[in-house]
């Protein structure tokens, strides 16, 4: 009741045969689903935080490039050259590596395509192992020739000078070394990819038919907790031992490292930040807006405050104490080259040479006229006649003679005196 029919269409059972009108209309323009539609969607990156790291990461590159070439320029400087400057030159290095892992960190699906995933995911990997590896590596390094040389027992003094500078390149160069081939190995044996992580179903409130199906993608392999358990392990033992060695050596003083306080307290900052974060990190993996701002920001603040205590001190004393300025003068004096060098000391050692020649003349001249003098007055001396006192009984002995006491003086003694 109330409605009428409406023929739409003509079916012939004999034929099998639907013929249809197209004169139907469907509610909403389009017939009713006879099931819930899923609709898969990917939850990205906040783009505005992907900007603001961005931003800070790319100021904090910049600063170590001045870093790097405030380190290159002033190299000559007596103070820069007591710092260990090539050490110094790998932390920065390794800053602006570890820095710049931040954009492949913050890329995903909105940015790239699925082809271009693997790369990106062999890019963070590789930017984070090698900076850290030569950022911390070059501090870790320091801190350790610096407890080797100055907290071994006496006996061990002659092994102790024998410690080269080169050997510190070469164990930077084997932490390097061992995070190449770890990277290697797991590049070739278990590559990292693209993977899906899918979560719960969301019913949105305007739409009862449909169902969104959120999707987050992520860099890994099949044994990633294995990798990740040697990767993490081995840095966090680096870690703690650098905690352990700063802790040690906060008391030494030597001009050979003159700064390896503040490569000590560099290392207690990232040391806590990378313990912090990486823990973090994984538990927080499904949620990627955290999971970013947690790794990235770590990233940033470990490196800024790396260049700042390493570099910013030198900056300020060579600016204000003019000590670039004025070696940077003696170097234009000596001259550029080798040979103007060798002539300026020449010169110098002449000029030297001279004086000390006519100070030792005059000194010559002072003691040939002592001599004069000493051999006058024993000519004097031989041509006085000895003065010796006459021989006979009742004479005084030799020596001063004693006045009498006019009080107490005898007979004998008086007519000794007057005979």
């Amino acid at each position: 009741p109330g409605g009428s029919y409406k023929k739409i269409g003509y079916y012939d059972s004999t034929k099998d045969d639907l013929s249809w009108s197209k004169t139907d209309k469907w509610i909403g323009g389009s017939p009713p689903a006879d099931q819930t539609l899923v609709i898969k969607t990917f939850r990205f990156l906040s783009q505005k935080l992907f900007i603001s790291v961005s931003v800070l990461s790319s100021l904090g590159i910049v600063l170590a490039v001045v870093c790097l070439s405030f380190n290159i320029y002033n190299s000559h400087v007596r103070y820069i050259q007591n710092s260990q400057p090539n050490l110094n030159n790998l932390t920065a290095v390794g800053c602006s590596l570890a820095l710049a892992a931040v954009f492949p960190l913050g890329l995903d699906g909105y940015h790239i395509g699925r082809s271009q995933f693997p790369f990106i995911c062999q890019a963070r990997l590789w930017l984070l192992g090698l900076g850290f590896s030569l950022g911390y590596g070059s501090m870790f390094t320091k801190i350790w020739w610096v407890h080797t040389v100055f907290t071994k027992k006496e006996e061990k003094k002659e092994w102790r000078k024998t410690l080269e500078p080169w050997k510190l390149y070469a164990t930077v160069g084997l932490l390097v070394g061992l995070d190449v081939l770890t990277l290697t190995i797991w590049q070739i044996v278990d590559p990292l990819h693209r993977t899906i992580e899918t979560f719960a179903k969301e019913e949105p409130k305007e739409d009862i038919d449909v169902s969104i199906l959120p999707q987050l993608e992520h860099c890994s392999s099949k044994k990633m907790n294995t990798w990740l358990g040697i990767f993490y392990g081995y840095k966090g033992l680096l870690l703690l031992l650098g905690i352990f060695l700063a802790y040690e050596t906060k008391s030494v003083s030597t001009e050979k490292i003159n700064d390896h306080r503040a490569v000590g307290m560099a290392i207690y900052n990232v040391a806590v930040l990378c313990l912090i974060t990486a823990p973090v990190t994984m538990i927080l993996s499904s949620q990627q807006d955290a999971a970013f701002a947690f790794a990235s920001l770590a990233i940033v603040f470990s490196s800024y405050i790396t260049l700042v205590v390493l570099f910013v001190p030198k900056m300020r004393r060579l600016i204000t104490r003019g000590e670039w300025q004025s070696e940077a003068q003696d170097t234009m004096k000596t001259g550029s080259s080798t040979n103007n060098h060798e002539e300026e000391k020449s010169r110098l050692l002449e000029k030297e040479n001279r004086e000390l020649e006519k100070i030792i003349a005059e000194k010559e001249e002072r003691v040939s006229e002592l001599r004069h003098q000493l051999q006058s007055r024993q000519q004097l001396r031989s041509r006085r006649p000895p003065l010796t006192p006459p021989e006979g009984p009742g004479v005084l002995p030799r020596g001063p003679p004693e006045l009498p006491d006019r009080l107490s003086c005898d007979g004998s003694r008086v007519h000794l005196l007057y005979k």
